[in-house]
C-alpha cells in the first residue's frame, strides 16, 4: 500500500511516494517555487497560487501515474500566509505568503498594525500572519470583492486536489494565521468582529483529518496540516522523547506537550490528534551562516582576484579546535530581529586581540545560531524537557554542516540524529495520510517508520 506526501514550500514544492508498510521512500518529484508575483511596495510577498496548484497537480500525476494503489494524498506547506477564495472555492487574489511585511507597517504614532492588533487580541501576533495580512487589506481596500473565505496555501491545493469547493483547515494551520483560540482551538470570530473584520472570512476547522474527496487516481485527500507539524511529525520517531531542531533560512526548536501550557516567548500550536508542539523560531538560521559567508566572498573580492563559490567549503572545515586561542567570540545571530520584537538586532561581543579573527568569528555565529535555539529550549518547564534524551536534526544548515551539528551536539549536550531521508515534510504529510485512511493504526506506528542516520 502506497501514500504521497505532497509539501508546498516557499522555495520548492515537493512530493514523494511512500510504501506503508515499510517507510521506504519509493519516487520523489519536486520543482522550484519560482510563482512569485510583483508587489505594489517593496515588503510585499506575493505568489501565484494557480500556478502553485497547476505545479502540485504535475508532481501528484508523474508519481502516481498509473498506480491505482495509492492509499491517501497528504499535503503540507508553508503556514500563516492566505490566499482569498471566492464562493466557488476558486482564486480571488494571489498568495500573501508569511514573508509579506505589510504588518510591520505604522498603524499609529510608534505602533505597527501587528502591535496593534496584539494589544487588541491580547495575544501575539506577527506580521505575515493571514489575519493581519487581511485586517491591513480591509482597511486598505486591498481586500477583493470577490473573497468568500481564506486559508493557506495548503489549505487551497489539498481543497482544489479533492475537487471541492470550500476550504477545511486544520486547528495548526488555523492558528498559524492569528485570531485563534488555542485551547479551545476555534477562531476568535468575536474578537475579529471587535476590529471591524467580518468572521464570515474564517473557513471551518476540523479537529481530526477527514477526507475532502476523490483526487488523482481516486485516492482520497485528506485536510492539510503545516509545515512546522509535518516535520516534527516526519523527521521524530518518539514525539514524547525527542526534540527537534530544523535550520534551514531560519531556524526552529519543536518539542511536543500533550498538555496546553502557555510560555513566554514560546509559540504554542496544535498537533495532529491531540497535544502541542512548543516551538522557538529564528529568523535568521541558515541565513545567518550565508551572510558571514557573503560577507567573506565580499571580502576577497575586494582585496584578491579570488573566485566566487569556496567560501562554505572552507568555513564547514573550521572546527573549534582550529582556533588560534580558545578565547570565543560571542555572536548574537538575531540580524532581522524576532517575531516578537523585530527592533532587535545582532551583535558580536567579547572582543580582544586574540579572538578577532575569522576562525573565532565562523565558530562563534555557528555557536550563536545554536544558542538562541536553546534559549527557547531552556524557556520550558522543566517537566517538558525531563523525558527528552533524543536530539533529531533536520534542514539543509544541518546536512551541509558537520561542525554545525557539532555545534549543536554539545550545546544540548546530546548526540544529534538526522532522518535517513530529506523531504521531511512531505514524509510527514503522507504519515498523517497513512493514518487517516486507516491504514497506519497511530501516531506510535507511524513514528516506528523513520529512519534515522545513526540505525
Amino acid at each position: 500500500m502506497r501514500l504521497l506526501g505532497l509539501d508546498i514550500g516557499t522555495t520548492t514544492i515537493c512530493g514523494l511516494l511512500l510504501e506503508a508498510t515499510t517507510g521506504r521512500i519509493l519516487d520523489v518529484a519536486g520543482v522550484r517555487n519560482t510563482f512569485r508575483l510583483p508587489g505594489a511596495r517593496p515588503d510585499e510577498a506575493l505568489q501565484d497560487p494557480e500556478s502553485i496548484l497547476a505545479a502540485a497537480e504535475r508532481i501528484v500525476g508523474q508519481l502516481i501515474g498509473t498506480d491505482a494503489a495509492v492509499a491517501g494524498i497528504g499535503v503540507t506547506g508553508q503556514m500563516h500566509g492566505i490566499v482569498y477564495l471566492n464562493g466557488q472555492g476558486q482564486t480571488a487574489g494571489p498568495l500573501y505568503t508569511w514573508q509579506d511585511g505589510r504588518g510591520d507597517r505604522e498603524h499609529s504614532a510608534g505602533q505597527t498594525y501587528a502591535s496593534f492588533i496584539s494589544e487588541a487580541l491580547g495575544s501575539q501576533v506577527s506580521t505575515g500572519m493571514g489575519f493581519v495580512t487581511h485586517y491591513w487589506n480591509t482597511r486598505h481596500g486591498g481586500s477583493p470583492e470577490r473573497a468568500a473565505a481564506f486559508c493557506t496555501v495548503a489549505d487551497f491545493v489539498a481543497m482544489r486536489l479533492a475537487g471541492a469547493a470550500r476550504p477545511l483547515m486544520d486547528a495548526g494551520n488555523a492558528a498559524s494565521l492569528g485570531c485563534f483560540d488555542l485551547k479551545d482551538l476555534r477562531f476568535r470570530t468575536d474578537a475579529a468582529a471587535q476590529l471591524g473584520v467580518s468572521p464570515s472570512m474564517f473557513p471551518r476547522v476540523a479537529l481530526d483529518y477527514p477526507s475532502l474527496g476523490k483526487g488523482p487516481g481516486g485516492a482520497p485527500v485528506f485536510t492539510a496540516l503545516g509545515d512546522n507539524q509535518a516535520s516534527f511529525l516526519g523527521a521524530v520517531g518518539d514525539r514524547s522523547r525527542s526534540v527537534h531542531v530544523n535550520i534551514g533560512t531560519g531556524s526552529q526548536i519543536s518539542v511536543y506537550s500533550e498538555d496546553f501550557a502557555p510560555i513566554s516567548g514560546i509559540e504554542l500550536r496544535p498537533f495532529p490528534w491531540g497535544g502541542y508542539i512548543l516551538v522557538g523560531a529564528g529568523l535568521c538560521g541558515g541565513r545567518a551562516y550565508a551572510l558571514l559567508h557573503d560577507f567573506f566572498e565580499r571580502t576577497v573580492r575586494l582585496f584578491t582576484d579570488g573566485t566566487e563559490g569556496a567560501a562554505y567549503e572552507v568555513m564547514n572545515a573550521i572546527g573549534l579546535e582550529a582556533l588560534p586561542d580558545p578565547r570565543k567570540l560571542m555572536v548574537d545571530t538575531r540580524f532581522q530581529g524576532t517575531r516578537s520584537d523585530p527592533s532587535v538586532r545582532g551583535n558580536i561581543a567579547n572582543l580582544s586581540p586574540e579572538c578577532f579573527t575569522p576562525e573565532h568569528l565562523i565558530v562563534g555565529l555557528r555557536e550563536g545560531i545554536a544558542s538562541e535555539l536553546f534559549d527557547s529550549y531552556d524557556r520550558l518547564p522543566p517537566e517538558a524537557r525531563r523525558c527528552i534524551d533524543t536530539l533529531v536534526g533536520s534542514g539543509n544548515g544541518i546536512r551541509l554542516n558537520p561542525e554545525l551539528r557539532k555545534t549543536f551536539e554539545r550545546t544540548f549536550g546530546m548526540p544529534m540524529r538526522v532522518p535517513a531521508h530529506k523531504e521531511e515534510a512531505s514524509y510527514g504529510a503522507a504519515l498523517l495520510a497513512g493514518i487517516a485512511a486507516g491504514v497506519l493504526p497511530d501516531l506510535r506506528a507511524a513514528g516506528a517508520l523513520i529512519r534515522h542516520n545513526t540505525e
